[in-house]
């Protein structure tokens, strides 16, 4: 048993002690207006005892924590989520980034329609049936805040981890206990969930007073955590994002970078994690490996670019504390490159990665065999069912359509199907004919608002099951359609450019059509 695995196990029996030992009924607190961490005491004079769930879902979070799906605003929404697991039964998967403010606003909003509804659904409908239940069981109409909290129901998600981003103590434990209401409704089962400390977008660390800005506020994040705690019971997990400091006592330029002291920087970091740690609460962290630029006007896809990763300050943290995990962040693209990782800090819980997930899922087609190979020996659950796992992307296109086809029968086809196709998208990223399959999707994607707006409906039009699989076999090589997980790594472990790219030149892509996606948005709302 080396340090690391003692640590760990130290602290699972100090926390059920603790769990027992210190279990007074919790005191919620008055709203309170923080403005500096000057000013902050601790707002809980006792956390919620930890309780049997949340140690299962400890377990289950450290074994699927080797691969995770980093948060992406508008792209890990429950039915990409929902693709990738098709891809990876072990992947951990992060939500968007939900805001504490619009969870709160949204269920205040639906307690005071409650006798009200702005829609009813079909009659004899499920979701009629289940309006019906949300109203008996909480006194509101939970259909809104499904689309915040809610995960996909045609098969489990597995392993997932909720984030949400806030500054208000109060206004988080709110959102949880929320959360929890929606989980004993069975509209989701996350695996943990995770404060955003490390969003630099100006909407989010300028504006917002949250996300990366949360960096210079530890006592502040050390109460936020406590109350995400308290509002889930103790009955499920909380973990951090961060970066590994911010620009605050210096202004920011590449050079005057380079002469920054690292000791003192890392310190900083140091400081952070212990503050938040000794809350307690949080024993799991996920560090994006630069630094947050807030004092400049760096657009988020600056922040992933311009500042120096540094690795070091990661493996130093796994090594300086073994009562904590940690997983990196920051600019590993490849199943390859997070296995080196992996394998260069030993005690390293794993490898989150973002936009080459997003921009190409099918090349982690084999990340279960490759970065989970005792997996069947691990509490994560099956969630494929008696079919199995899908051999190739025509399977996973077959098993995407239920899901697509359950959500248009829940939800309206105007509404939805844009982000249904969306997350199917990718999929033959890099592959001939790949650009047709998408614009056929995107055909696909259109019609319903097409035939609202001449006042027609979808009955009579073929399930969007169908219409997927046709744009797929319609445009694509049977070999693509075909080819299984290992036969796809072989290619690009051979760096063969027939019918495939490179993870950077299919990352360049898809930001290319991210950039044109919004400005189609934008002009089409303006």
């Amino acid at each position: 048993m080396n340090l690391r695995q003692a640590a760990i196990i130290m602290t699972f029996f100090c926390s059920k002690l603790g769990a027992y030992a210190f279990a007074p009924i919790l005191r919620r607190t008055p709203s309170v207006s923080i403005t500096s961490s000057t000013s902050i005491t601790h707002l809980y004079s006792n956390i919620a005892p930890k309780t049997e769930s949340y140690f299962q879902k400890e377990h289950q979070l450290h074994a699927a924590s080797p691969l995770s799906l980093a948060p992406m605003m508008e792209y890990t929404d429950r039915h990409f989520r929902h693709m990738v697991r098709l891809i990876s039964k072990n992947t951990l998967i992060y939500t968007e980034m939900v805001t504490s403010n619009a969870i709160v606003h949204e269920r205040r909003e639906a307690i005071e329609r409650k006798d009200n509804l702005t829609s009813s659904p079909a009659k004899g409908s499920l979701l009629e049936e289940q309006v019906h239940q949300d109203l008996e069981s909480f006194g509101y109409d939970m259909r809104y805040l499904r689309r915040f909290l809610g995960q996909g129901a045609s098969m489990r998600e597995g392993p997932s981890v909720l984030q949400l981003g806030g500054s208000d103590p109060e206004q988080l434990e709110q959102a949880c206990d929320i959360l929890t209401q929606l989980s004993e409704r069975g509209y989701c089962d996350y695996t943990a969930v995770n404060l955003n400390c490390g969003c630099p977008s100006p909407k989010v660390a300028g504006k917002g007073c949250f996300g990366a800005a949360l960096m210079e506020e530890p006592e502040l994040v050390k109460n936020l955590v406590t109350g995400m705690h308290n509002g889930c019971n103790g009955d499920i997990p909380i973990t951090v994002k961060c970066r590994i400091g911010t620009d605050k006592d210096f202004t920011f330029t590449k050079s005057g970078y380079e002469e920054i002291d690292d000791e003192q920087e890392y310190s900083n970091l140091c400081r952070f994690i212990e503050t938040v740690g000794s809350s307690g609460v949080v024993t799991d962290f996920q560090v994006h490996a630069r630094i947050a630029v807030l004092s400049k006007k760096f657009s988020p896809s600056d922040n992933r670019k311009v500042p120096k990763l540094k690795y070091e300050f990661v493996r130093k943290l796994v090594e300086q504390y073994p009562e904590f995990t940690f997983s990196l962040n920051g600019g590993v693209n490849t199943v390859v490159d997070a296995k080196a990782e992996l394998e260069r800090c030993d005690n390293m819980a794993g490898i989150m990665i973002g936009r080459a997930w997003a921009a190409n899922p099918w090349s982690f087609a084999m990340a279960d065999e490759i970065l989970y190979p005792d997996s069947a020996k691990t509490s994560i659950e099956n969630v494929y069912g008696s079919e199995g796992r899908p051999k190739n992307r025509l399977e996973v296109l077959k098993a995407y359509g239920k899901h697509a086809d359950f959500e248009e029968s829940l939800w309206d086809p105007v509404k939805i199907r844009r982000f249904i196709t969306k997350a199917a998208t990718p999929l033959f990223a890099g592959e001939p004919k790949g650009k047709k399959y998408r614009i056929a999707l995107d055909e696909i994607a259109r019609m319903p608002k097409k035939m609202h707006q001449i006042g027609e409906t979808m009955e009579g039009q073929p399930p969007i099951s169908e219409q997927i699989m046709n744009a797929a076999l319609d445009n694509l090589r049977e070999d693509v359609l075909l080819r299984t997980p290992l036969e796809s790594y072989e290619r690009l472990c051979a760096g063969s450019n027939v019918g495939s790219e490179s993870s950077s030149e299919v990352i360049k892509d898809w930001q290319h059509d991210r950039k044109m996606e919004v400005n189609n948005r934008s002009s089409v709302s303006s």
